[in-house]
C-alpha cells in the first residue's frame, strides 16, 4: 500500500504546472467567496427581513455551520475517492443553491439555504489538500501559501464584489452572478482539471470517516494547530461581522458598496499568506504563529482605541487579516506533514475546528453588537488573540522541535 501510495503521489507531481496552480488556487477563491457575499449586506438583509442584528447575523453562523458539516462529512473523501468529480460536484451544487438563495422570501429559508451554501463551498478546501499531493517536495509549503492566497482574495473580494452589485442591481443580482460564475468555473474544471487517482480507493466511507477522528485523537500536533486554527477564526469573523454593522451604523452611514469596498484593505493578507508559506518551508511555522497571535491583539487594540477614525481603520484590517493568514498557513504547513498519505482527513478535522471558530465568531459578533457594539467585538476580538499567545508560549516553554509523531507538540 505504502509503495502504491508513493508510487500515485509522483504521478500526481508531475502534473502540476504554473497554470495548473493558479486554476487551483482560482477555484479555492471563487467557491470560498460564496460564504461572504451575506457578509456586507447584512444590514440590508435584516432591513428586508424586518429583524434585528443579533438575528441576521445567524445568517453567517448558519453558512459557517454548513461549511463545517462539510468538512466533517465530504472532506475527508478526498482521500477514497478520485477528487475531481468530487470538486466538480460541489462546484454545481454551490451554484444552484446561490440561485435560489436570490429567491428567498423570507430569513429562515435564507439561513437554510446559506448553510447549504456553506456545505458546498467546502471544495475550497478539498482543492489545498490536492495541491499540497501535486506540489514538488519540499516545496508544498509555497504552493500552499498560492492557493490559500486565491482562497484569501476570494473571501475579501467578495465582500467588494457584493457591495458594488447590490449598489447597483440589487440584493438578489449578487446570488444570481455567483451562481453564473460557479457555473463557469465547473464547466472549466470539467475540462482542464486532472483526474487523479484516489488515494485510498479500497476504504469505506465509514472506516474514513472514523479514521479521520482517530488521527485527530492520536496526533497532538494536530489537534493544538486546530485550537490555533479556531481562535483565530474567532478574531477573523468577529472582525468583519462588526465590521458591516459598525461601517452601516451612525458614525459613519456608509452604503453596501463602500461597506464592500473595505474588503480590499485586507488583499494584504494574500500577501501574507506567501510570505508565510515560504517562511515555513524554512522552518519558521513557530515563530509565524507566536508572531500572527500577537498581531491579532495589537490589531485589535488599535482598532478598540483608534477605529473611528478611516486611516487607523484600514490599518487594522491591514494588520489583523494578515496575522490570521499567518497563523492559518502555519498551521497547514505542519498538518500535512502528520500523515502525508491522509492530507484530506487531516485538513477535514482542522478546517472542522476552524470554521467552528467561525460559526462561534459570527454569533459572537452579532449578540456583543446588540449589547456593547463596536468596543464590545474588538475587546473579545483581541481576547482571541491572546489566547493564541497564551497557548503559545505554553507550548514554547517547553522548547520542543516541531514533529509529527503522535502526542509530541509542535
Amino acid at each position: 500500500m505504502k509503495d502504491r501510495t508513493r508510487r500515485t503521489d509522483l504521478r500526481n507531481r508531475s502534473q502540476l504546472t504554473p497554470g495548473l496552480t493558479l486554476l487551483l488556487a482560482t477555484t479555492s477563491g471563487v467557491s470560498v467567496a460564496n460564504l461572504y457575499y451575506a457578509q456586507p449586506l447584512l444590514p440590508n438583509i435584516a432591513r428586508n427581513f424586518h429583524t434585528s442584528s443579533s438575528k441576521v447575523a445567524f445568517v453567517m453562523t448558519a453558512s459557517q455551520i454548513g461549511y463545517a458539516l462539510g468538512l466533517l462529512f465530504l472532506l475527508p473523501l478526498g482521500d477514497l475517492m478520485r477528487r475531481k468529480p468530487l470538486i466538480i460536484s460541489a462546484v454545481f451544487t454551490g451554484s444552484a443553491a446561490l440561485a435560489l438563495i436570490s429567491l428567498a422570501k423570507n430569513l429562515f429559508l435564507f439561513e437554510v439555504i446559506s448553510l447549504i451554501i456553506g456545505l458546498s463551498s467546502v471544495v475550497a478546501q478539498i482543492v489545498v489538500p490536492l495541491a499540497a499531493d501535486l506540489s514538488p517536495p519540499g516545496q508544498s509549503g509555497k504552493t500552499v501559501g498560492t492557493v490559500m492566497s486565491g482562497l484569501l482574495l476570494g473571501i475579501l473580494l467578495a465582500r467588494t464584489f457584493a457591495g458594488i452589485i447590490a449598489d447597483a442591481l440589487g440584493i438578489s443580482a449578487v446570488f444570481l452572478i455567483g451562481a453564473g460564475i460557479m457555473a463557469i468555473m465547473g464547466l472549466i474544471l470539467v475540462t482542464m482539471l486532472p483526474d487523479v487517482e484516489a488515494k485510498r480507493p479500497d476504504e469505506t466511507i465509514n472506516s474514513i470517516l472514523a479514521s479521520t477522528v482517530r488521527i485527530f485523537i492520536q496526533h497532538r500536533t494536530l489537534q493544538l494547530r486546530g485550537l490555533y486554527g479556531m481562535m483565530s477564526f474567532v478574531a477573523f469573523t468577529m472582525l468583519w461581522t462588526s465590521l458591516s454593522f459598525y461601517l452601516a451604523g451612525p458614525r459613519f452611514h456608509y452604503s453596501p458598496r463602500t461597506i464592500g469596498l473595505f474588503g480590499l484593505f485586507g488583499v494584504a493578507g494574500a500577501l501574507a499568506a506567501r510570505l508565510t508559506g515560504n517562511a515555513t518551508d524554512k522552518g519558521k511555522a513557530r515563530f509565524a504563529t507566536g508572531l500572527g497571535g500577537s498581531l491579532v491583539v495589537l490589531g485589535f487594540l488599535e482598532l478598540h482605541r483608534f477605529g473611528s477614525n478611516l486611516w487607523f481603520l484600514a490599518i487594522g484590517i491591514v494588520v489583523l487579516d494578515g496575522a490570521v493568514q499567518a497563523v492559518h498557513i502555519s498551521n497547514q504547513s505542519i498538518i500535512y506533514k502528520v500523515v502525508p498519505s491522509a492530507r484530506s482527513r487531516i485538513n477535514s478535522s482542522y478546517m472542522t475546528m476552524y470554521f467552528i471558530g467561525g460559526g462561534i465568531g459570527s454569533a459572537l459578533a452579532g449578540y456583543a453588537w446588540q449589547r456593547g457594539g463596536w468596543g464590545a467585538t474588538t475587546f473579545i476580538g483581541a481576547t482571541s488573540g491572546a489566547l493564541i499567545v497564551v497557548v503559545w508560549l505554553m507550548d514554547r516553554v517547553s522548547m520542543k522541535p516541531i514533529s509529527t509523531d503522535p502526542k509530541r507538540p509542535s
